[in-house]
């Protein structure tokens, strides 16, 4: 018999979702705890929604093994950075001859100092996966699932994959904009921006659903720090 994984205490995520929102907005003595406050209190209502969806893993690991404490994210963390490095490589020697624009966005971030550019990716990995996994993904996942009127009201492996699939559509589409400030927005670069972080959400969001949040966050990392850091060593 299966037993459920321990739950993490709220005010770890509370925190974790917190110190992301400080960080996402310039400092300020209203601003700067407004946002931290509104990202934690998300992060609280994400972990609701999962509860209510019955998705199978929050991936809470038991810090008492070290193991758990190390491995475990660390291999997430080279997941998610191969997937990061297949996708600029991608981006590099395929798109961007045909799309030169398609890299202007990765010169923009060689000229941003390299520490805030670390923020970027804990802000990036833990703001986005915990409003397009755990909020979006696990809505859907469980919305769908009523709709369905399935008796146990538990997402199957279908509606799972199609949470998935909706919610890496979303987390494809609000990465448009970031795309704008750096130049023109052409159909083909769209269709293009709209493949590449879609294929990274599916892989995101299949962790999440199977090995839960933490695995989530992780690999999101691990991707941004192929864009964030290696990406403009590339030019």
């Amino acid at each position: 018999m299966m037993t459920a994984p321990r739950s993490r205490p709220w005010w770890s995520s509370l925190i974790t979702c917190a110190v992301a929102g400080g960080l996402a907005v310039p400092l300020g003595p209203v601003s700067t705890p407004a946002v931290a406050v509104v990202a934690g209190l998300l992060g609280l209502a994400g972990l609701r929604v999962w509860r209510w969806s019955r998705l199978s893993s929050l991936g809470v690991w038991d810090r008492s093994d070290a193991r758990e404490r190390f491995v475990r994210p660390a291999a997430w963390l080279g997941l998610g950075l191969v997937v990061g490095l297949l996708l600029l490589g991608v981006l590099r020697l395929l798109i961007e001859p045909a799309i030169p624009a398609a890299g202007a966005r990765l010169a923009a971030a060689a000229a941003v100092p390299l520490w805030r550019r670390l923020i970027v990716i804990y802000v990036a990995a833990v703001s986005e996966e915990v409003l397009c996994r755990l909020l979006l993904l696990s809505f859907i996942a469980s919305l769908v699932t009523r709709l369905l009127r399935r008796a146990d009201r538990v997402p199957n492996r279908n509606t799972t994959w199609i949470a998935i699939a909706l919610s890496a559509l979303a987390f494809a589409a609000v990465h448009l904009p970031a795309w704008y400030a750096v130049g023109p927005l052409s159909v083909g670069l769209a269709v293009i921006v709209l493949a590449l972080n879609g294929a990274g959400g599916a892989v995101f969001g299949y962790l999440f659903v199977t090995r839960g949040i933490i695995a989530a966050i992780w690999a999101h990392a691990g991707a941004d720090i192929a864009t964030q850091l290696v990406g403009p060593l590339t030019r």
